[in-house]
């Protein structure tokens, strides 16, 4: 259509912000999975055949309907209403929650939102209840997930040693395991399942656990201080405001083997509101930006 429009390879191809032998080659291409020619080319220009200015109609018409596709779609998702339950672990929320809900709110002002943070064990307990419309979770090979859910991974990720910067502990990258096995560590509650995957991490049923606590800043600051060792997903921990100030250093851990999914989780065969497939759809793309 833009060829036609400007009888002119160059023109079409810097108005559609392309290279002129890549509209060159597209041509080419359609031309021959249609099996016809389209344009006669010339020193002058060129011009559509007869056979082009006849199918030239039919691609405006495949146009106009593509166009009415995309206007009915963002008329729908603009008068979005009524509510979105989100249930999510922390480090989710640290990563990605805040731009996928700026995003989300510009898009869809009428929507209200409620998040609530929580560990897996009580967000699958959440999304079977209805008592939130989807989950932000985390899950390693093997773990048991409820028949009634669906899970579907958006990235991979494993823990980091996070030792502050006054510690004692000698600092290693990776960080072997028996140096951390003799420190105190700062772990959270059950419902967050993190001393399951560390007993696994760490090759110790018995942890060295100083405090249990939940998904807080008072965490961080006391790993910050040197009090204890803790573990956070490596996409979560990188940007926080305690490792770039270099108050929280995070290692590697030596001869890790545990990889975690992170991902959503939903009832199966529960329809999927218009509100939840938006928001699956920003969390997506704010993801891939964010390299993962």
């Amino acid at each position: 259509m833009e060829v036609a429009r400007y009888q002119s390879f160059s023109l079409a191809a810097g108005h559609l912000h392309i290279s002129q032998p890549s509209i060159s080659q597209a041509i080419s291409n359609l031309e021959e999975e249609l099996n016809v020619k389209l344009f006669e080319r010339s020193r002058s220009g060129v011009q559509l055949t007869k056979t082009g200015q006849s199918l030239i109609k039919k691609a405006q018409s495949a146009l106009n309907m593509i166009q009415d596709i995309y206007d009915e779609a963002r008329a729908e998702a603009h008068s979005l209403t009524g509510s979105l339950q989100i249930a999510a672990i922390p480090s989710m929320c640290n990563a990605f929650l805040s731009d996928v809900l700026s995003i989300y709110k510009k898009k869809h002002p009428y929507v209200r939102i409620e998040v609530n943070e929580d560990g897996t064990k009580q967000i699958m307990q959440d999304v079977i209840s209805n008592r939130a419309d989807i989950g932000l979770i985390s899950s390693q090979q093997g773990d048991l997930i409820d028949n009634r859910i669906e899970f579907h991974r958006l990235l991979s990720g494993t823990y980091l040693a996070c030792i502050g910067k006054h510690s004692p502990v000698p600092i290693y990258n990776p960080m072997p395991v028996e140096v951390i096995a003799q420190e105190p560590i700062i772990t959270f509650k059950p419902n967050y399942r993190q001393e399951d995957y560390l007993k696994k991490l760490l090759k110790t049923d018995r942890l060295n656990v100083l405090l249990t606590i939940g998904y807080t800043e008072a965490a961080k600051k006391m790993i910050a201080e040197g009090v204890a060792i803790g573990f956070y997903p490596d996409f979560s921990i990188k940007k926080d405001a305690y490792v770039q100030s270099g108050d929280i250093i995070p290692l590697e851990i030596k001869d890790n083997d545990l990889m975690l999914s992170f991902g959503w989780i939903r009832q199966k065969n529960q329809h999927v509101s218009k509100a939840v497939e938006e928001f699956i759809k920003i969390l997506k793309i704010v993801i891939d930006n964010q390299g993962f």
